[in-house]
Formats: C-alpha cells, structure tokens, sequence
C-alpha cells in the first residue's frame, strides 16, 4: 500500500484541480447554491485557486464547516439544515451538495441528502459524489450528466430527434427533407480549468455563427438554466475537452443527437471541424475531427497539403503535446493538417485514454511516468503548461508554453493559448 501511495507523489508539479472544482466550474454561471461538503480546505482551494472567475464575479459558496464531531457522528442533518437556511437567505435556482475526501471516507451520502434537501426547498437539488481524490475533468464529467439528467426532457416524455430522411414518430410533425440552413449547434467541455478567461468561449461562438451555425447552450461559460433545458433541441454536439465526452455521448443516447469531438484551432484545423460538424447534423452519425487519431473520421477533406516545416531536417523531429486529450489531439490534427512532418504524441495527465487516442499516445497516472515519458521519449519540442519545464529531462528539448489552469491555476494567465486565433502552424 505505502508503494501505491509513494508512486503518485507529486515532486515537481503540483497537485491537479480536483473533481470538485471542476464540478463547481460547470455551475459557476448557474445561479446554483454550491454547497461545499468540507472542513473549509476544499472551499478555499476552489475559491482561491481553480476558478479564476470567482475573484471577480463572486457567487453563492457555502462551506458546511464540518467538524470532528460531525464526521465522527455523521451528522447529516445538521449540514442539510444549515444548507436549508441558506437557500432561503438567497433564493438560488439550483443547490448542488459535493463531498471532498473526509466525507467519501465516512461515506457520506450527498445525493440523499440532496433530495432531502429538495423536498424541504421545493428547489432543484443534485448531489455529487465529489471525493477530491479524483482529477477535475471527472467533476465536469458529472456535472454536465447530472445536469442533463436534471433538466433535461427524458425520452419518456420526448421522442428522440429525428434526422434528415427519418420519418418522426409520435409526434405529428414532418421532418424536412434537408437539414435546417442553420444547423444548431451546442458547444460542451468549455471551462476556465482548460482554456482560461482569454475569451475562447467568445471566439467559439463568432466562429460558430460566421460558419453559418446557430450556436445553442455554451457548455459551461455564459450559459443559463434555460440553456440547458433547450439543450436537446441542437442539431449537433462540439465537445472540445475530454470533460464533456460521456456528456455528449449521454446525449446522443437519450436525444439522438450527434457530436464532433474536435477544437477548432486557426486555420484548416477549423474548417475540417465545421465541415464534420455539417455532416454530422445531415446524417446523425458523429465523428472524431481530430487527424492523427485512432477514431479519425467524417468531416470532408482533410488534406495534409501545406508546408509548414518542409524539408527533411524537420521530419526527423518529434514533439510532446501534454495537456487535456481533447485539445492536446486538436492541435495534433491542427499541426498535421498545416503540414508539420514529425513524430508529435500526445500525453495526458488527466483522463483515462480516449477511444481516439493515437498508438503512442500516453495516459500519465503518475508523475514517474511523465519523467520517464520525457527522459525516454527524446522529444525536439514539449508543448505544454510552464510548469512541465521541472520536469527532468524537459529541459533538453524546447519548451513551447501553454499554460494549462487545471494544473498551474493563475500563475500564467498569459500564456493561455487562444486556440481560434493563434496561428498553430507557428508553434513549432
């Protein structure tokens, strides 16, 4: 057991935004009453360090101040009383009751007492099994399910929707032989944990709409409640972060709606996504723009044609993409499609590996296994958060720097990449 333990000792990088904060990311603009199931540590840690936003726009967090004695006890009814007094002070449109490691030891039940909580509000309650040992991309994992699952129509009382050419049944209506001139589109995964205050939501958006889209809920920067309801009524599904994936497979399962996974970055990375995103909303089928993937598919041309590093000397080098699978994949696909030659592998540090992930692509568990990755793997180039550059054996390579937040928090605002208007091609 001390082995296990040892093998996940953090010596050169910090400890990751953990499932709560990412929990809590999702519901930031969604006037929910975020209740904090902690001693006041967890709270502070969310608060202070992973959602850069609540600096500045502060919104309703309640720390339920456990004790000693209420752990030893398990007093669930003195939290839910003090949760009870809360929403009657401010009157949120949701309560959301995470837990963090002392009550996932103890076992402490947050969605029972969610709905006990819902019963004596009379407000939409969800608990979320939260423990703190887990990495942020699973608390957006259950945050975007459980909210979908929450407000969401069930299939029992609407009929999945149908796609061009299919008769729809059980409702009256005819189905257009084309899809609409303006397929709808929601965007799932965006959170400041991945793409930072920079404006990536924003850019997300334009693009969607200049690439004749009409844009849906923005999963979850500057969406409402009311968002999420209309969420079934997209065409189309873009997931651009490995958060949202069992979201948007949820979705298809439950709405029949499509995804693309696949970020849109500057140049052909972005036309080969709306082109997949077109497809997808005419035959319902969903598909993986991400070139170089396993999963690689659907989209139109993705030709490899341009001639961004040519020349032989460039295709003997290699480089490591470390960071989140969905954007580390995406700037992959970028760099292929605007002709860079060599070896590139991705690396993640959170998630286990996608269905798309390439052959030597790497799921890190550990730290250990990121050094020996960077000793062994003989990299040119490392793109990937400042902080990787404590790594040993990182400085051997060039360290192109993209600050991730999900592990280095607001220390380089700056060097958050802007995916839809940084030209990729220059990066290496």
């Amino acid at each position: 057991m001390g082995g296990v333990a040892l093998s996940r000792l953090s010596l050169f990088l910090p400890s990751f935004a953990a499932d709560y904060s990412g929990v809590c990311s999702c519901l930031f603009d969604l006037d929910f009453l975020v209740v904090m199931n902690d001693a006041a540590c967890c709270t502070r840690n969310y608060v202070d360090y992973d959602e850069p936003r609540w600096s500045r726009e502060k919104v309703t967090t309640l720390c339920s101040q456990l004790r000693t004695l209420d752990v030893v006890m398990g007093d669930e009814a003195g939290t839910i009383a003090k949760i009870v007094d809360a929403a009657r002070s401010t009157s949120p449109r949701g309560i959301a009751v995470l837990g963090s490691p002392v009550p996932a030891i103890t076992g402490m039940d947050t969605s029972g007492m969610a709905k006990e909580v819902e019963v004596l509000t009379g407000i939409p309650s969800i608990g979320f099994a939260t423990t703190g040992f887990a990495t942020y991309e699973q608390g957006i994992d259950r945050a975007c399910r459980g909210l979908l699952k929450k407000f969401c129509s069930s299939p029992a009382n609407r009929p999945r929707a149908c796609r061009p050419g299919e008769p729809c049944e059980g409702d009256g209506r005819e189905h257009p032989a084309s899809p609409a001139p303006r397929p709808r589109v929601n965007v799932l995964g965006i959170t400041p944990l991945d793409f930072g205050t920079v404006g990536t939501e924003h850019d997300l958006t334009s693009w969607l709409q200049n690439e004749g889209f009409e844009v849906g809920a923005c999963w979850c920067m500057g969406f409402s409640l009311e968002d999420v309801r209309q969420t079934p009524k997209a065409d189309v599904n873009l997931v651009v972060s490995a958060g949202a994936l069992k979201a948007a497979t949820t979705a298809e399962a439950l709405f029949g709606t499509p995804f693309v996974v696949g970020l849109p970055c500057a140049g052909k990375q972005a036309a080969y996504v709306a082109a997949s995103l077109r497809q997808a909303a005419t035959s319902g089928s969903s598909a993986y723009a991400l070139v170089g993937s396993e999963s690689e598919g659907a989209g139109g041309n993705a030709g490899t044609d341009g001639n961004v590093g040519a020349g032989p000397q460039r295709a003997n080098e290699s480089a490591l993409i470390v960071g989140d699978w969905v954007c580390a994949s995406s700037l992959r696909s970028a760099l292929r499609l605007e002709g860079w030659p060599g070896k590139i592998t991705v690396a993640s540090l959170f998630g286990k590996r996608p269905v798309f992930a390439g052959a030597e692509d790497a799921a890190i568990a550990c730290e250990r296994q990121l050094v020996d990755l960077v000793r062994n793997g003989n990299f040119s180039s490392i793109i990937g958060d400042p902080l990787l550059g404590r790594i040993p054996g990182a400085r051997a390579s060039r360290h192109v720097r993209l600050a991730h937040p999900a592990l280095s928090s607001n220390l380089f605002e700056a060097e958050v990449l802007r995916y839809l208007t940084t030209d990729v091609s220059k990066l290496l």
